[in-house]
C-alpha cells in the first residue's frame, strides 16, 4: 500500500504529462494492473457494482464502494482514484463519504451532479440535481476533507441531459466551489473535447475513455495532445475479463472441458499473478531456522 497517496498524486499534477490508468474492480484486477507501469489506477463504480452482480444503477452502497476501495488500495503501490457516485446523499453525507475514502488511503474521488439513485454516465435516463446544490456538495467535500492534498474531482453529467453549455457552466461553478479537477461525462465528439479544454482555461480536466460508450475512442497520446491532465479507462479490465469468462463457460458447457481455454497455464502460474512468489519469499524470510544437532 502506498503511503500518503494524495500527496503523491498532487506531486504528479505539478509535472507535465497525462496522468492515466485503467479501471480496476476487485482484488485480481488490481493486483494484475499494479504489475504494469501505469501512473494511477481507477476504481470504477460500474465495475464495483458488476463485481456484486449488479448493473450500474446506483445499487452499490456507500459502504460497499468504500470497502472495495480499501481492498484495492491495500494491494497496490500507486495512487487510486475512486468513484464516489453522488456522495450518497446531501452535503453531510458527502462529507462522511470523503472521510471514509480518506481513511482507506485512496488519493482522490469524483462526485457527480446526478440525483440518487444515479446511473452509468453512458446510459439514458439520468436526472440532475440543481447546479447550486451540486456546487454546495463540492464545497462541502473540499472544505471538510481532513487531508488538504486529497483530490476532489467534480463530475458533471449535464452534457447528456441538457447541453454542453450547461455542463461547462457546472464545471465552472464546481471549480469556484473548490474542485481540484473537472470531469465532463459523455462528450460526443473531438470538437466537444477541444471546446471543453479551451473553455476551462488551463484547469486540470479528466477524460473518461469509456470504450464502447458515447464518447470518442482515443489513445493516450491523442488525449494528452488535446490538453487533458487525467484519463481513465474504466472498462479496460472488467469487460475483457467478463468476455473471457463467458467464452470459458461456453466451452465448458458445450465441450465438457476447460482445457482449451486454460491452455498450458498451471495453477501455480495463476497464483503467481496475485503474488505467490512474493508471499512465499516473506514466509521463508520469517521462518525459524532450526539448528541441526
Amino acid at each position: 500500500m502506498i503511503k500518503n497517496a494524495p500527496l503523491v498524486l498532487r506531486n504528479m499534477m505539478k509535472k507535465k504529462g497525462l496522468i492515466w490508468g485503467p479501471g480496476v474492480y476487485d482484488g485480481i484486477s488490481a493486483a494484475l494492473a499494479n504489475r504494469f507501469d501505469f501512473p494511477i489506477l481507477y476504481m470504477t463504480g460500474g465495475g464495483t457494482a458488476a463485481s456484486l452482480g449488479l448493473p450500474d444503477l446506483g445499487l452499490a452502497t456507500q459502504t460497499e464502494m468504500v470497502d472495495n476501495a480499501r481492498k484495492i488500495q491495500a494491494l497496490i503501490d500507486k495512487p487510486l482514484i475512486a468513484d464516489a457516485d453522488t456522495g450518497y446523499g446531501d452535503n453531510i453525507n458527502v462529507i462522511r463519504t470523503v472521510h471514509l475514502y480518506e481513511q482507506v488511503g485512496v488519493a482522490g474521488i469524483h462526485i457527480e451532479d446526478q440525483e440518487f439513485p444515479k446511473r452509468c454516465g453512458h446510459l439514458e435516463g439520468k436526472v440532475l440535481i440543481d447546479s447550486k446544490r451540486f456546487a454546495k456538495k463540492i464545497e462541502a467535500a473540499t472544505e471538510e476533507r481532513w487531508n488538504p492534498d486529497f483530490v476532489i474531482i467534480a463530475r458533471v453529467d449535464a452534457r447528456a441531459v441538457v447541453s454542453l453549455e450547461e455542463a461547462l457552466y457546472r464545471i465552472e461553478i464546481a471549480f469556484d466551489a473548490g474542485a481540484d479537477v473537472g470531469f465532463i461525462e459523455s462528450p460526443l465528439s473531438v470538437e466537444e473535447l477541444k471546446t471543453i479544454i479551451n473553455r476551462t482555461k488551463g484547469k486540470p480536466m479528466l477524460y473518461n475513455m469509456a470504450t464502447g460508450g458515447k464518447s470518442p475512442s482515443l489513445t493516450v497520446k491523442e488525449i494528452e495532445n488535446l490538453g487533458f491532465k487525467f484519463a481513465i479507462w474504466p472498462g479496460a479490465t472488467m469487460i475483457p475479463a467478463s468476455l473471457a469468462i463467458i467464452n470459458a463457460l461456453k466451452d465448458l458447457k458445450n465441450k465438457g472441458t476447460d482445457k482449451e481455454q486454460i491452455g498450458k497455464t498451471t495453477l501455480e502460474d495463476f497464483f503467481n499473478f496475485v503474488g505467490l512468489k512474493e508471499w512465499l519469499s516473506k514466509d521463508s524470510k520469517y521462518k525459524i531456522k532450526e539448528k541441526r544437532e
